[in-house]
């Protein structure tokens, strides 16, 4: 048979009562505005990412050393006493290669007892002197010990 379906009849159902499994919370709720939303403006863009500009330049500001929670010294110490030895120029040298040496340093037996850190300095450092003493002669090796000191005295 045919219902007559032009009216809604709310009537035949029973309305049941349920608790909620979630309880609302009491007292305020909390709402987020962000200012310029609903501005969709070519000059809003602009606008904000200077104020994100600005924001970041502000969280740069570098804490004085005299605060109690930087007076703790963090990262690896610095150990180096003598001003030769410090590194001033930054590596300037392609990933292929730092792989290659990455991989080398794993092979080469003199950073077998070392448990720091292997810097880019020792491995070629090691390098060097590793073709010195295996691949040159008696007297070139002196001579180029000699030419390496005289450098080194230069330094000072």
């Amino acid at each position: 048979m045919k219902q007559d379906r032009s009216s809604f009849d709310s009537g035949a159902h029973n309305e049941e009562v349920f608790t909620p499994l979630v309880k609302q919370p009491k007292g305020r709720r909390k709402s987020i505005e962000i200012s310029g939303e609903e501005n969709f403006d070519n000059s809003s863009f602009n606008i904000a990412n200077e104020q994100s500009k600005m924001q970041f330049e502000q969280k740069q500001i570098i804490p004085s050393p005299i605060e109690p929670n930087h007076a703790k010294k963090r990262g690896r110490p610095v150990e180096i006493t003598d001003e030769r030895f410090k590194v001033t120029k930054p590596k300037k040298i392609s990933p292929a290669l730092e792989s290659k040496l990455s991989v080398l340093q794993d092979y080469m037996v003199e950073f077998q007892d070392t448990t720091g850190r292997i810097t880019f300095e020792m491995v070629v450092a090691t390098l060097a002197e590793s073709y010195i003493s295996h691949r040159l002669g008696v007297a070139k090796e002196e001579h180029i010990q000699k030419e390496i000191q005289e450098m080194f005295d230069k330094l000072k």
